[in-house]
């Protein structure tokens, strides 16, 4: 896995709980699964660490606050010798392979990545108090990105089809009015952290030590903009088009954590253990196009992103300030074979979040030409615009704010039954409760019938509920030869919802905000002004009738899963140890979103093979004027729990630790994991992005985003130490996986409900079930034309051809298979002196090094074009809806024949890092 992003066992990162030392350290607002993730840094110098665990089933129950896994990372303390290290580490562009996978010269554009740590721990006052400190700087520049715009008939993988005269026009334009976009290729990407860590151990006593944490963490990073409502989910750069520079942000991640532990013996029989914890944590965004300004989006002709410029659509005033107070406490009793434990654990979350998607205003052309054609001749073309706007009286931005509380109890036995054979049970009971001190009564929406007359109240949170999560475990030594172990068990375990999805209520409700959101807009031309839209109906939170809505259900429950396991630890001939585990989750309460603003009762099904259903009802995205009955809310998106998901794991591994210094293991692991909605971060995007082929409320079990099927690993090391001072270390990785996953979508709203790009696909059987068409005015294929590229399309995809005369199923389309092996040498030289070690490493570390070997080996690939494989454009005489199926490159005419294409960035080549390390007293 990757720090930022570990997913086990199928299920989403939002899923796991973090904890340091067994204080929570978790991302609570869940924008991403880890502090630091959006900047893609570590909070804490790994050096701080002594070891790290993670768990998928434990059966302690003093373990909770997770449905994907709990890793815990034990920190290291000061002892009487002062000890310590220095490290720096650095990459860039001259130590990454030069070619391509094609054997073509084609060098990454220029990036740097350079760290420096240290770590120091010793004595204050011997045997009594002491410390232990650890830090890191990093910093990194990327390309933004390596794909570089068309010009003067430049060719290559890295060349997009968009026109470099096209966007150096448009840019010289914007200047002209007053707006610098930046660049569109050839333009870096910051990275950059601080982290501090400094723990104090204080043995008060015989029976009683303190321990005293304080965590500092400052990163930043550049991002490209988000694909979030852009042409088909891509507005970043690709094959088929460039943002400008202007277009993206920056993320800011910041974090202050204090927490301490008190441990107490009271005697033989009994001792307790105290944690208190309070974290800090500050995210914020900046523009990277300085000045407020409208996002615009512009379209190639097959409705793919051209290009994008303006203000990030989710920048604007986006600040997210949440607090977290956490106190444990354990208190242990010894009573022969039994260790009974009983604690208590209590969580306090407080988050401030800014939030106002397309604040600035957003446009969405369908060319370039429409874009000249609105900002020079005041037309109003646009096919889409969007805004959100303030309502409160003095027009301020609204802040969303909410508190969470969680209030634990709990009670175990730890049964030794005999030397061979221990039992745990337990039981734990966990209380919830959420709030918010902003006023959400909306009394024009509580008049309201929504989707089969179903009432919504956006000021009521869910009620309080006791969550229960009974386990049982075991661990047996067969034989008592430890020749065979077997362990494993049952229980529930219970997480929590990223605060995130709670909030979106708070922000969400027609008290605080208003919006807009029109198709085909025909009095809103573009105009540079960001206030000329705004709120021009002069709504008031009392008559506010344009908005949408988040509720979450006032049954809702937070995360909960049924998980066993059954494992077999078994020693073999020749000192090997085998491993086989197979572990079932089922969910009790998941999550899923409805749109209830949708009359899912009003439609009529389609003509032809494909007969899903198109809706009718005017109240959703693209209503011109409210009716009598509803407002002109955009969406009503609410909040539910589903127990439709589902994920089972089979997981073997061989391990051998040979004499001479070398090791070896080796994995697989075996994965099938499916759910209806895997988390994000908006509730109108997370009800969007679940693609369907039926009833966008269904709660529709498919793959997850997050399944890895199958996943081999292997994992070799040797060390030597040779002439009294010298040793060197030999180790390498190698993981072979699964691809990521793609849907194959409608480009258009096929089914009417106001969202484009999330309808799944039909897969014909032949030209009689699909009626094709040519894409634009300049695409003059036949339809029989048509038909014999789609048909070639299809035979080529496994997939596809596999399922003709079905719907595609979200996430079923899979990456091919790629493996990376990644080498590192580490050389020491070390002495001895007065009994202490003086050590100097070198290390050089190749990531991929098969691609060093053969320049077609570990190069990932992404999917062409997955999404909007095929373009709805309307229904023929006989009511038979018609497709288009778009060229990959619209401007040469060259159509779409693969699946998949290689990719050109720098994981998919061979590339070498270079370090230094220093350590003293060891």
């Amino acid at each position: 896995m990757q720090y930022g992003n570990p997913s086990f066992a199928g299920r989403s990162n939002l899923a796991n709980n973090f904890t340091i030392d067994g204080a929570l350290f978790n991302n609570a607002f869940g924008l991403q699964g880890t502090i630091g993730s959006q900047t893609n840094s570590q909070p804490i110098n790994m050096d701080a660490f002594e070891e790290i665990s993670v768990n998928i089933a434990p059966y302690d129950v003093r373990q909770n606050g997770f449905t994907g896994a709990a890793i815990n990372a034990v920190t290291r303390s000061g002892t009487n010798e002062v000890q310590g290290s220095l490290n720096y580490y650095f990459r860039n562009q001259n130590l990454v392979n030069k070619y391509n996978s094609a054997g073509l010269r084609a060098p990454v554009n220029n990036f740097s990545l350079k760290g420096y740590g240290f770590t120091v721990g010793g004595p204050i006052i011997k045997n009594k108090l002491f410390f232990f400190a650890s830090g890191e700087l990093e910093r990194r520049t990327d390309p933004g990105t390596n794909f570089i715009a068309s010009r003067g008939g430049n060719t290559g993988p890295n060349v997009s089809t968009v026109s470099a005269e096209k966007l150096d026009d448009l840019a010289n334009y914007l200047k002209s009015i007053g707006y610098n976009p930046g660049s569109y290729q050839d333009y870096p990407l910051d990275t950059r952290s601080d982290k501090f860590s400094v723990k104090l151990d204080y043995n008060i006593d015989q029976k009683n030590t303190l321990s005293a944490k304080y965590f500092y963490f400052r990163s930043y990073r550049d991002i490209l903009p988000s694909n979030s409502g852009a042409p088909k989910n891509n507005r970043q750069p690709s094959n088929l088009g460039l943002p400008f520079s202007s277009a993206g942000y920056g993320i800011n991640n910041n974090m202050d954590n204090v927490n301490l532990e008190l441990r107490t013996r009271i005697s033989s029989k009994y001792s307790n253990s105290l944690t208190v914890g309070y974290n800090v944590m500050n995210d914020f965004r900046e523009s990277k196009g300085g000045q407020p300004f409208p996002l615009v989006d512009i379209m190639n002709p097959d409705g793919s992103s051209m290009t994008a410029f303006g203000y990030e659509p989710f920048t604007a005033f986006n600040s997210l300030k949440t607090k977290v107070f956490q106190a444990t406490n354990n208190f242990n009793i010894y009573a022969g074979k039994h260790e009974i434990t009983l604690g208590a654990n209590f969580e306090n979350y407080k988050t401030t979040n800014g939030f106002a998607p397309n604040y600035y205003g957003a446009y969405t052309f369908a060319s370039l030409d429409d874009f000249y054609n609105s900002a020079k001749n005041n037309v109003s073309n646009a096919t889409k615009y969007q805004i959100q706007y303030s309502v409160l009286p003095d027009g301020s931005f609204p802040y969303a704010e909410i508190s969470a509380r969680m209030f634990g109890l709990y009670a175990q036995d730890a049964y030794a039954v005999n030397e061979h054979f221990k039992l745990t049970a337990g039981l734990r009971a966990d209380l919830t409760n959420i709030s918010s001190p902003n006023d959400l009564k909306n009394d024009n929406v509580t008049k309201l019938n929504f989707d089969q007359g179903e009432k919504i109240d956006v000021s009521k949170y869910p009620k309080s509920a006791i969550l229960w999560s009974p386990r049982i475990g075991f661990n047996w030594n067969v034989n008592g030869t430890n020749q065979t172990q077997v362990r494993g068990g049952s229980g529930i375990f219970t997480g929590r919802p990223p605060l995130v999805w709670i909030s979106n209520q708070a922000g969400n409700n027609g008290v605080m905000f208003g919006s807009e959101s029109i198709n085909n807009p025909t009095n809103r031309p573009f105009t540079p002004d960001v206030d000329a839209y705004r709120n021009v109906n002069h709504q008031t939170a009392a008559n506010n009738s344009s908005y949408n809505l988040a509720v979450t259900d006032n049954n809702f429950k937070f995360m909960q899963l049924w998980r066993t396991n059954l494992a077999v630890d078994q020693k073999l001939p020749g000192g090997v140890i085998g491993t086989f585990e197979a572990m079932y989750s089922k969910d009790i309460n998941s999550v899923y979103f409805r749109n209830v603003n949708l009359n899912t009762t009003d439609g009529k099904a389609l003509a032809g093979a494909d007969n899903r259903m198109r809706y009718t009802t005017p109240r959703i995205y693209g209503a011109a004027q409210p009716t009598p009955e509803n407002p002109n809310i955009s969406d009503a998106i609410v909040m539910s729990n589903t127990s439709k998901g589902y994920s089972y794991t089979l997981t073997g591994t061989l391990s051998k630790e040979f004499k001479g210094g070398f090791f070896a293991n080796i994995g697989y692991t075996y994965t099938d994991s499916r759910s209806v909605n895997d988390g994000g971060s908006i509730a109108q995007s997370m009800w969007r992005d679940r693609y369907v082929s039926g009833n966008p409320n269904s709660a529709d079990l498919s793959y997850s985003t997050y399944l890895v099927k199958n996943r081999f690993i292997a994992n070799f090391s040797y060390r030597k130490e040779y002439l009294d001072h010298l040793g060197t270390t030999f180790s390498l990785f190698y993981q072979l996986q699964d691809g990521p996953r793609y849907s194959y979508t409608y480009g258009g709203d096929l089914n009417n409900d106001g969202l484009s790009g999330n309808d799944l696909i039909y897969i014909p059987n032949s030209k009689a079930e699909i009626a094709l068409v040519g894409d634009n005015a300049q695409d003059t294929r036949t339809a029989d034309q048509l038909w014999s590229q789609l048909n070639g399309y299809i035979n080529q995809d496994n997939y596809l051809n596999a399922h003709r005369g079905q719907y595609a199923k979200r996430n079923a389309l899979v990456g091919k298979m790629i493996g990376t092996l990644d080498i590192r040498i580490a050389q020491d030289v070390f002495l001895n002196t007065s009994g202490k070690k003086h050590q100097l490493q070198i290390t050089f570390d190749v990531f991929n090094f098969g691609n060093m070997i053969n320049k077609s080996w570990g190069v990932a690939q992404f999917a062409n074009k997955a999404n909007g494989i095929l373009n709805y454009k309307g229904s023929n005489a006989q009511g038979q809806p018609t497709f288009s199926f778009p060229y990959l490159d619209a401007t040469n005419q060259i159509p779409l024949t693969n699946t998949f294409s290689n990719s050109v960035d720098e994981t998919s080549r061979w590339r070498i890092q270079l370090g230094v390390r220093y350590r003293f007293n060891q």
